[in-house]
């Protein structure tokens, strides 16, 4: 019985470290999620503060910033679909930390059962040989 019981031990250690790898996974998608947010933000900043002034403009003025206007557009939409894509990641990877949680605590109480089992059963056996032994004494 202990051999299965280490064998789910060390399933449970497996999932701890997969768990661990995961974390970590997690905290560098966390990170470069707040600061593609906070690039998202500046660059919608940006877009804002992009309003034409009311003084007299020529041509190529107009057109410099309609350009960057444009390029600053495609950046904000750049960062606005990296921002979404990462959202659901940490969601998807949240979620298989959850499950890995799961068979980790499962295997552990499987290894648990099993030792508890085991002693049982010794404890069994042990008093059914004391028991016995008591009643093949002479008195």
């Amino acid at each position: 019985m202990s051999r299965r019981a280490s064998i789910f031990d060390r399933l449970a250690l497996k999932e701890r470290v997969a768990i661990n790898q995961q974390m970590k996974s997690l905290g560098a998608l966390s990170n470069e999620f707040r600061q593609i947010d906070e690039m998202r933000q500046k660059l919608d900043e940006m877009a804002r503060d992009q309003a034409p002034s009311d003084g007299v403009q020529n041509a190529g003025s107009l057109r410099a910033a309609a350009q960057l206007n444009f390029q600053i557009r495609v950046q904000l939409e750049t960062a606005s679909n990296r921002s979404e894509h990462l959202a659901e990641e940490l969601q998807h990877m949240r979620q298989r930390i959850a499950q890995s949680d799961r068979r980790r605590e499962k295997s552990t109480k499987k290894a648990d059962a099993l030792r508890a089992k085991a002693r049982n059963d010794r404890d069994a056996k042990r008093e059914d040989d004391e028991a016995s032994r008591r009643r093949n004494q002479p008195r």
